[in-house]
């Protein structure tokens, strides 16, 4: 239901560009609307090898992708609000740890010559890995942007990109390091 809101949110932006024939509005509107299809396409592609994706990941994503894109370049949050930016890098790279926790957390099974700190550390590691390359790929995905739609999603060009990705890797190292304390606390304290 709220992807249909959102995406008639978009279209009537798209519609409102073009008629007014504001081309860099239309572009970033036809890119959100392309962009909120990624949670969809994860979710089947999740689907056909059967990996279970964590409850509300479908939502969480189109939110994510709708504050992003078209909160943020549609409506032009980053230019009003100098924190917009920073805030969706460091819930992203928070978010991406958990995801890959999660599928981690129910693909792999710890080994029995391995304990169970060592796993702990291991799945926090490789979920931190994972964010941080999530933070890349949208870093690419910022700089095709660009080159395809008449966008201007990379402002700053390589410090902003710098910037971006240091802020999700250091909430992706808290959010791992959390989980790990999380997990010795919880899950060791009672065993």
């Amino acid at each position: 239901m709220i992807f249909l809101v959102f995406v008639l949110i978009i279209m009537s932006s798209g519609l409102h560009a073009l008629w007014g024939q504001q081309w860099k509005d239309l572009g970033s509107a036809t890119l959100a609307l392309a962009t909120l299809t990624v949670p969809f396409l994860i979710n089947t592609l999740c689907n056909r090898v059967k990996l279970k994706l964590p409850p509300g990941f479908l939502f969480n994503g189109v939110v994510f992708i709708f504050l992003a894109q078209y909160q943020g370049e549609v409506k032009k949050f980053y230019q009003t609000f100098w924190w917009w930016d920073v805030f969706l890098h460091g819930a992203f790279g928070s978010l991406a740890v958990l995801f890959a926790l999660y599928i981690f957390n129910s693909s792999f099974r710890k080994d029995d010559q391995l304990s169970k700190a060592r796993f702990t550390v291991f799945l926090g590691l490789i979920s931190l890995c994972f964010s941080v390359a999530c933070s890349a790929i949208w870093e690419i995905f910022e700089y095709l942007g660009d080159i395809v739609f008449p966008v201007k999603m990379v402002k700053g060009g390589l410090e902003d990109t710098m910037s971006d990705l240091m802020v999700g890797a250091v909430t992706a190292l808290i959010t791992a390091i959390g989980y790990y304390f999380l997990r010795r606390v919880i899950v060791y304290e009672k065993e």
